[in-house]
């Protein structure tokens, strides 16, 4: 065997090597935002498991800011800090979704309530944005909503014997409702 062919299989070897290295790289990092996903995650869910968030989205929710007095007393002190932490909280969620920071399946729970948190805040949202032109207030939220319609969450990894055990294809149901329910809503159409 002469030098050449000697080099040349040197030459496959280390190609071998480094594409070995690349796979191993490649599957590392895929653990590492794995992990990193999942510290997030926890820490979302204390967030909005937390007391002041539960009280804050019932809060929310129990105000129907469609109507014109409610919403003008909504703005008339300033609007509450409940609002301002649901909101917020949204946003941060939702901007990290939307980029794909953050997995959509893994975060379902965010998925399945912004729906009805944003069915609840668009009046204040888009009252907002007019005051504030240049603002486009808790555009992501709007954005994670708007786009679930042609993006639906995958609940492909549960069996059929288990999704009908819980009755989760009824919540998706339920949950692609409040999407087009929410989506429906318009800027002015108040």
């Amino acid at each position: 065997m002469g030098w050449d062919e000697l080099s040349a299989i040197g030459s496959i070897g280390a190609t071998f090597v480094l594409l070995v290295g690349s796979v191993a790289a490649v599957i590392q990092l895929r653990h590492m935002r794995l992990a990193n996903q999942m510290g997030v995650y926890l820490e979302l869910m204390r967030q909005l498991n937390s007391p002041e968030m539960l009280g804050a989205r019932e809060y929310v929710e129990s105000h129907n800011f469609d109507d014109p007095e409610t919403l003008r007393k909504a703005f008339a002190s300033g609007l509450d800090q409940r609002v301002l932490m649901v909101g917020g909280f949204y946003q941060v969620a939702a901007r990290l979704i939307n980029f794909r920071v953050l997995d959509r399946d893994l975060f379902a729970p965010f998925n399945m309530t912004a729906p009805r948190v944003w069915r609840a805040l668009h009046p204040l949202v888009y009252e907002m944005r007019r005051r504030s032109p240049e603002n486009p207030r808790w555009m992501d939220v709007e954005y994670l909503v708007y786009n679930q319609r042609r993006i639906p969450l995958s609940v492909k990894r549960y069996s059929a014997e288990f999704r009908a055990r819980v009755g989760l294809d009824r919540q998706l149901a339920e949950w692609t409702r409040q999407v087009a329910e929410s989506v429906a809503q318009k800027p002015g159409a108040e």
